[in-house]
């Protein structure tokens, strides 16, 4: 909530009125935003950095799941080959043991890819909406509904605020202003000017080095199992990627 705040009072400028989008605009900002970070935090709590950064790609193959469903796009068959070793890759990964003891925070993961692949198809289908724009829309909603979910299911928030350490100011910091207005504004730009399959494939680099930033700097395990499955996942990912010879919509 404090991340979207701080956004929201960079981006009020641009929170303007979107006549005509808002029945697109604000499930897929609400998708994408508040209830995003609430299950991705949710996740992060109940599980580790590896976990997060390889399961988190499911939201790639379900994507495509959902925009054949509602959008009727095509599917090519090396990308039904590309989903279904995503997902076996995900499931070889939550079962070594160190995964395994910690289910909720995949579930909780899980669906966050779930709700990603839905808000990605809703932006997908919405146009005339600068990333800015979008931005705004989407601090404006979640700082409501993250405060709404922290005061339902938090206590001692004011406490917190005032023991945090500078790690967790920086840390809010760095994701507010480089991670949304830079990251995140980025990535909305690019998408708008390049192939999806091109970004998704640069995109590929962040849960390898969540990965290996878990193992080196936090000590988590990385067993053959955890190595499998994120090879697994990623190689899936990246087939689902991949652009064929002959064009097919993601």
């Amino acid at each position: 909530a404090l991340r979207f705040a701080i956004v929201l009072v960079c981006l009020l400028p641009w929170l303007r009125p979107a006549p005509g989008k808002y029945r697109v605009l604000i499930p897929a900002v609400f998708f994408m935003g508040a209830l995003h970070f609430a299950l991705i935090f949710m996740g992060a709590k109940y599980s580790d950095a590896s976990t997060m950064a390889i399961v988190n790609q499911l939201y790639v193959p379900i994507s495509v799941l959902l925009a054949m469903l509602w959008l009727g796009e095509s599917v090519h068959w090396r990308r039904w080959c590309g989903i279904a070793i995503a997902f076996l890759g995900v499931a070889v990964f939550s079962s070594d043991a160190s995964v395994s003891s910690h289910m909720l925070g995949v579930f909780f993961l899980i669906l966050d890819a779930i709700a990603m692949g839905i808000g990605t198809v809703l932006l997908r289908a919405l146009s005339g909406v600068t990333p800015f724009v979008m931005q705004a829309w989407m601090a404006a909603l979640g700082v409501p509904l993250l405060l709404l979910t922290s005061f339902t299911l938090e206590h001692g928030q004011t406490a917190s605020l005032f023991m945090a350490p500078w790690q967790a100011w920086a840390a809010l910091a760095y994701s507010a202003f480089i991670s949304s207005l830079v990251g995140h504004t980025g990535y909305y730009v690019l998408l708008q000017n390049y192939d999806v399959s091109l970004v998704g494939s640069v995109l590929l680099l962040g849960p390898a080095i969540g990965v290996l930033g878990g193992v080196v700097l936090l000590g988590e395990p990385f067993t053959p199992l955890i190595i499998a499955g994120s090879i697994l996942t990623l190689a899936g990912v990246g087939i689902v990627l991949m652009r064929p010879q002959k064009k097919f919509t993601i």
